[in-house]
């Protein structure tokens, strides 16, 4: 852990560059040293149907969900936090300085009484 999902908008890709944003959003937390290289796992996905705001077709948006594994004081968690949403803020700059577009981070912390787990990553 942390598991980082990257969920947006329909046709939020075309605005933004997902890959990039995907890559340095992963990258950022695994560099950190807040957390063991091989724990991190990111992935991106488009909701095939979306509605943001007014329903403008123009409007965008981005939400992160960063979940961590439990034992990281406040401080802590909210540094990687910043260190996510920074890192997705540099790619997504150009959208959110053109306008209708939004991007959030939110960290939730795992339950391990309520997850089962297994890996052979190295």
């Amino acid at each position: 852990m942390p598991h980082i999902v990257i969920e947006y908008s329909e046709g939020a890709g075309r605005r933004l560059d997902m890959p990039a944003l995907v890559k340095a959003v992963h990258r950022s937390v695994r560099d950190s040293g807040a957390v063991k290289p091989n724990a991190v796992r990111t992935f991106a996905r488009e909701a095939t149907h979306s509605l943001v705001a007014d329903e403008h077709p123009d409007n965008q948006f981005v939400q992160i969900i960063l979940r961590i594994a439990p034992g990281r004081s406040a401080a802590e968690k909210r540094a990687i936090l910043q260190i996510v949403y920074d890192a997705a803020e540099g790619v997504a700059r150009p959208a959110l300085d053109e306008g209708r577009c939004a991007l959030r981070a939110d960290l939730i912390q795992s339950d391990p009484d309520f997850a089962i787990h297994e890996t052979t990553l190295p």
